[in-house]
């Protein structure tokens, strides 16, 4: 009896053992696969870790930059306004031109170098580029159209001188002549003081018969002669 015992234990044994390490190996296998899991779950764990502090970073750097940029508009737009405040403060309009309407009996009374207001400079009074013309510039009284002959149906024959020092109070006329016969005269008392000025005077067929012929206007300055213009006016 204890042989038959003896030959079936040692049969057993060998499944034993074969049963043994199966159950071995299992245990062995399954402590690795957790080892790996854990070593993989630390890895993504650290690359997440380093995925955020970067994100943080560029975050961080993107708000510097939006504030230095702000920055920088706000202070191009301190110096726009200070030039801008400065331009204001030196620039000069220029002023605008102011246009004299005359009629006959202003004769004379024209807009000339506005550049002294309040007296002439120093100097003397001196008429020049007297000239006979059709027109003259509403503005600034000087000769438009200068020429020395005249259709006998012009309407209008003007004369023109431009004075520099002009003193107000100074008495201008003008003696219209044909040959030495004196055809028609007409004054003018200056009310302004100017560096330079253009007058102007005009005779037209009601003052005298415009006849073919030389004519001449003599221009006087507190009855000093100051210049003259010699014209022809011709038949139609």
């Amino acid at each position: 009896m204890w042989r038959k015992l003896l030959e079936l234990r040692q049969g057993w044994l060998p499944w034993a053992f074969v049963l043994l390490c199966l159950t071995g190996c299992g245990a062995f296998s399954d402590s690795g696969a957790v080892a790996t899991i854990d070593a993989e779950l630390l890895m993504y764990a650290t690359e997440g870790s380093g995925i955020q502090a970067a994100a943080t970073a560029e975050q961080s750097m993107l708000i510097e930059t939006v504030v230095a940029a702000s920055t920088r508009v706000a202070q191009v737009s301190a110096v726009n306004a200070a030039l801008g405040a400065t331009l204001r403060a030196i620039y000069t309009p220029t002023p605008a031109v102011r246009p004299v309407v005359v009629s006959a009996d202003d004769m004379g009374a024209s807009l000339g170098d506005d550049r002294m207001a309040d007296g002439a400079e120093n100097g003397a009074m001196q008429a020049t580029d007297v000239v006979t013309a059709t027109a003259t510039d509403p503005n600034s009284g000087c000769a438009l159209g200068i020429t020395q002959q005249f259709n006998q149906n012009t309407a209008q024959i003007f004369v023109t001188a431009r004075v520099t020092n002009l003193q107000a109070g100074t008495h201008f006329r003008v003696i219209w002549q044909r040959g030495t016969a004196q055809l028609y005269e007409y004054s003018w008392t200056a009310n302004i003081s100017r560096a330079a000025y253009c007058i102007w005077f005009y005779v037209s067929p009601e003052d005298f018969a415009f006849t073919p012929g030389d004519y001449r206007a003599a221009l006087y300055a507190d009855d000093a002669p100051v210049g003259s213009a010699n014209f022809a006016i011709v038949a139609s």
